[in-house]
Order: C-alpha cells, then structure tokens, then sequence
C-alpha cells in the first residue's frame, strides 16, 4: 500500500510499475491455463490492468487464443503505458513484432471481432491523413484478393473500423469488384462534413448506382454529400416539374439532406411560394432541419424563419406555423408569440385556445436505451402568468412543462398567482420542480422567495386526514428520474426539500396511498425514503411494508446502490416480519437472489436478512436450513 500523501502523479507510477512487474511476474511463471487466467482476472481488478493490453494480450494469444479470448476481449484496450508511466505506440516498440503475431493469428482464424480491434489500435498510431490512405488501400487489396463473395463479405466485416472514411476513388473500386457486398459496406463509411468543407459529391457512383437501378444507394449519396446551392437547384426543379403532389413530396424527401443546410428556410419558402399546401407534408417533417444559429450576441433565428413563419401565419397554415415554432424558434421568438397569443382579444377564444394548443409541447426528442431528452421551449415568468391569467387549464395542462422551473427562471410570479387561486395540482408540479433545484450563490432572490412560499404552503396544508402526505406524495412523484444529482446538498440547501425528505416521516406512513406513490415514483431518492419509511421499527411501518409487497419485492433484482439497497432489506424484513403469509411469498425471492451475478450485491446481508425471516418463521425452512444439534449420547438412547 502506497503512501496516504502521496500526489496522484506519485500513485500513478507506482501502480503502473507495480502491474508491469506483476504482469511479468504471471506471463513467466510456469503454470496451468486455469492458475493462469484465474491470477490474470484477480489483477484485471486493479488499476492500469487494460493499459498493459500490449504485454499481456500478446503472451495469452501465443498460449491459447480460443481459450483466453473472452479475457482478451473484455479487458482489451489500445491505450498503452510502460512501466514508467509514459503513454506509447506499443505497434513501434519492444512488443511490436508480438502485436503483429497476434494480428496475423487473428486474421487467419477469421476473428472479426478481434481483428477489428487490433486492426484500429494499429492505424491509431498511423498520423492523421495516413491512417485513412492505409486503411483504404488495404479495403481495396483484401476485397480485390477474396476469392468469392462470401470472402468479400469477411474481409469488409473485419475492416469495418467505424471512424474511417471512405473517398471516391474506393468507393468506386470496391463497387467495380462486387457492388451488392460493397453496398452496405460503402454507406456506412461515406465521409462527413460540416458546412464550411463538404467532400466531392460522388456523381460518378451515384451515376453508376443509378444506370444499374440501384435507387437506394444513389439516393444515400446524395442526401449524405450533396452541397447547398445543388439542393436548393433540385429541390426547385422538382417543384417546377412533378405536377403530382404525391410525386412532389416523394422527391422532396428522397433528396433531403442529411447535414445541415443553413438555408434550409429560404428554401422551404420558396418551394411553399410556388406550390402551396402541396410541399407541406414535405415541411411538417423536416422542420428541424431549421434551427437557430450562434451569433455574437447569442442564439438567433435561421435564416428565412421569419419569412418562414410570416408566410405560414398569412397563408392560415396553423399546422406549420406551431410546429415551426416548437421546433425551430429562438426561446425568445417563441415566447413572444405565446405572449402575443395570450394577449390577444380581439380574436375568438376557441381559435385562441386552438393555436396556443399547437404551441404545446416537444420540440424534439432524443431517445437512447434507458434515458430520453426532449427539447421544450421556456416561457418567461411574465407570459406564463398572463397565460394561466386567461387560460389557467392550458397552463396546468398542456403547458406545464414551459413553465417547468429551473436554472433559466423560478417563475416567483406564477407561483404567487397559483398560491392565490389554491392550484393543488399546478403548484404540486411547481414544488417538483422546485423541490430539485440546489441554489447556488449566484441564484436571484426569486429562488429564495418561491422556495419560502411553496415551503410554507406545504407546511401549512393539514396534517389530518392524509392531506399533506398526498400532495406531497404527488410533487414528490412528478420529480423526473435522473433529476437529483447531489442529495446531501439539495437537502441542506432547499427548505422545501428538506419538507419532503426529512421533516414529514410520520405523515406519509399515516397515508399509506401516499406511501406506494412514493414506491412508484421514477426518482430513486423518492424510492428510498420510501424504503427508509417502510423500514422503520414500528407495527405501522411493518403493517404497510405487507400492504406494498408487490412493489417491494422487486427490489431484490433491481439495481440499486449498496446503502439504498439495505433501506429495502429492512423494508422487506418489516414486510415479512408482519405476517407468515407475506414470508411466505419473499422467502423464494431472496433465495432466487443469491444466483444474481452481480458481484457488489451485498450476499451478506441478504443472508442476514433470510435468517431473519427464518428464525421469525421457521415452518419456512427448508431440509438444509433446520439446524441439527449434535451432543454426546446420553443413557437410554442405545449407546
């Protein structure tokens, strides 16, 4: 063990000297495959272990390649230090002829997975420009050289680098060999670029493409490397010439850029000038194509929104003028136009609602598995106030999360208005909003005042009949997942938070609906103080724990933090422990959760927690589980 005191940079070479001299230490002594991978796995535990991939990856491929690959795999990386703790390109150094066996072995055993790796460690070290000439010229060698198309599909397999890109020149060189393997191969390789320096546009393969009848790779090399003035020229062309509006959309979309156009407005305008309400399904869905750009003095408009936005207000085209603003204007733009909205009375109400209606909601959205971001235009503290003004139930409603508070405002004038009018269910929104924001020095005095008057709505609600610990429970329910980043100081920071969290125990457990509201909310902090909740040494918490076993029980599989997992160790214990029956269900559970492989699952208090369910129960024991007490034999027993 290295020094308390030690600097970061001290622990670093000390680590990194110490995996060089242990990994040495294992790759030289002689020893069975199994003592081998089981000393290996027991280092890849502590720190630099991956960074050592050049010595130790090498030495287990020349050992046993099929044997040690799932080790290979899961703890390859290309970075690479020495023992001195310097970062190096191991495909030049002392290792480099071992490298290049073990590349060689991983091409002729056609591991794709594999090779693939090793194959993008080593153009890694290549510089810039000839890491892409390298690549590309072996593309073209290893395909020209496969002898069928089975062997083409392989060799592109192992060359999909995924960074790389491709030119012309390969493209068509790989098209010429076998285009219907090199297809897929050259669309997800065809180069990127930004708006300042776009690539060639290919018009020799998309001319190819297009003689042989193949529609979707001609059409993949367009929208990818297409410039501006060209697809604003085709786009016109197409409008000028396809009378059908069904073949006009088609076209349109067909050829729609995949990068960004900065005059995708101007277009939309000119092509909705010559055909009307023709182009716009073609505009509904590709709106976001247009969205604002960085100036000096911030974010303003694309260019052609307003003219955009003016012609589809003149034109009545409600559709596009709100999907145009949620999706494309400033926050700015778009506030002005609710608030002008709001203030508008000489129009009628219904055609006032309808059109705020369409400003409601998502102006995009980002999904990736297990987490999604949608964008939403903010509306001031001002608009939001004279909207809940004149349309309270929109602002509740559709319009909640515009007025969702945060680190852009606290909407002190909202809060005051809903305060006035007893909103229940649009000041519990406003607390869940509230309750997750930690000030900070630099916040207004506007936190300050929302943050006091929401506190002292909550504290002054009754505590009899359920009715704080169900409007609480209901804020507390709205909090987004993923919203509290630091519990610790949002609790000591926030008075409302610290209501919810810390000062109102005894109030939800008399509510048990509120309870099971807290079981479901999506925040885990809200979870845990359910469990903290259910977990208290008291017949009520034990009688609710029982009521909520459903939900309870699933927290033995789920993924949860070691401390937020023994909150709900002692939640189900209290569960158990209120009757045989509630045992009787949990005690499988927790038997089929000692087989998870999780290896930060604390076993230890899961046995310690079936041991209390036993020893309260013991009609639940099983064969193994009865304890045999051996003594010595006393008179009369035979001996």
């Amino acid at each position: 063990m290295g020094d308390v005191s030690e600097s970061w940079e001290k622990r670093f070479r000390r680590e990194v000297k110490e995996m060089d001299a242990a990994l040495r230490g294992v790759l030289s002594r002689r020893q069975s495959d199994e003592a081998l991978r089981a000393a290996l796995e027991e280092l890849a535990r502590r720190p630099a272990f991956r960074s050592f991939t050049w010595l130790w990856g090498p030495a287990l491929n020349a050992r046993d390649r099929v044997r040690f690959r799932p080790l290979m795999l899961s703890c390859f990386s290309p970075s690479s230090i020495t023992a001195a703790g310097k970062w190096v390109n191991p495909w030049t150094g002392e290792n480099a002829a071992a490298l290049e066996a073990w590349l060689a072995d991983a091409d002729r055993a056609d591991d794709v997975e594999l090779f693939r790796r090793l194959h993008a460690w080593k153009l890694a070290g290549l510089r810039g420009p000839q890491q892409a000439k390298t690549w590309r010229e072996e593309v073209v060698r290893r395909v020209q050289a496969a002898p069928t198309r089975a062997a083409r599909h392989l060799e592109l397999a192992k060359l999909d680098s995924g960074w790389v890109r491709l030119d012309e020149p390969t493209a068509l060189a790989l098209d010429a060999v076998d285009a219907e393997a090199a297809r897929p191969f050259i669309l997800a390789h065809l180069p990127w670029s930004d708006t300042h320096e776009r690539p060639s546009p290919w018009d020799t393969l998309r001319a190819r493409a297009q003689a042989r009848g193949d529609a979707a790779l001609a059409s993949a090399l367009y929208r990818r490397l297409v410039d501006e003035p060209t697809w604003h020229r085709d786009a016109l062309a197409f409008a000028r010439t396809l009378p059908s509006p069904s073949a006009l959309v088609a076209a349109l979309k067909e050829h729609h850029p995949e990068s960004h156009m900065p005059g995708a407005a101007q277009l939309f305008v000119e092509l909705a000038e010559t055909r009307g309400r023709d182009v716009v399904p073609y505009l509904l869905e590709h709106l976001r194509s247009v969205f604002p750009r960085w100036g000096v003095l911030g974010r303003k408009n694309a260019k052609g929104f307003p003219d955009l936005l003016a012609l589809a207000w003149t034109r009545d085209w409600e559709d596009v003028w709100g999907a145009l603003l949620r999706t494309s204007a400033t926050p700015e733009t778009y506030d002005a136009e609710v608030r002008r909205l709001v203030r508008d009375t000489a129009s009628l109400p219904a055609r006032t609602r309808r059109r705020l209606l369409l400003l409601a909601g998502a102006g995009g959205e980002w999904n990736l598995p297990g987490l999604g971001v949608a964008r939403v235009q903010p509306l001031t503290d001002a608009t939001a106030t004279a909207l809940y003004a004149r349309f309270p139930e929109l602002a509740r409603g559709p319009f909640r999360m515009h007025v969702a508070s945060g680190w852009r405002a606290a909407y002190p004038k909202l809060v005051t208005r809903a305060l006035e009018a007893n909103d229940e269910d649009l000041l519990d929104f406003l607390a869940s909003r509230a309750a997750m924001h930690t000030p900070t020095p630099r916040d207004t005095k506007e936190w300050e005042q929302v943050l006091d008057a929401l506190a002292s709505h909550y504290e002054a609600l009754p505590k009899e009949g359920g009715v704080f610990a169900r409007r609480a429970a209901n804020a507390l329910g709205a909090l987004p997942a993923y919203a509290i980043w630091n519990f610790d100081a949002l609790v000591e920071k926030n008075r409302l938070a610290r209501l919810f969290f810390l000062r109102s125990d005894d109030f939800y457990l008399a509510e048990p609906r509120a309870v099971r509201d807290l079981l479901e909310a999506p925040q885990i902090h809200v979870q845990a103080l359910a469990f903290r909740l259910l977990g208290r040494d008291s017949a009520r918490a034990r009688e609710v724990a029982a009521q909520n076993l459903d939900l309870l029980q699933a927290t033995l599989l789920r993924p949860l933090h070691r401390r937020t997992r023994h909150a709900a160790f002692a939640a189900l214990a209290n569960a158990a422990a209120h009757g045989v029956e509630a045992a009787r269900v949990l005690v499988p559970r927790v038997r089929d959760a000692f087989a998870l492989p999780d290896t930060r699952y604390p076993k230890e208090s899961l046995m310690a927690l079936l041991a209390h369910m036993l020893t309260r129960w013991p009609e639940l024991r099983g064969p193994a589980e009865v304890p045999h007490v051996f003594g010595l034999p006393v008179k009369g027993d035979g001996a």
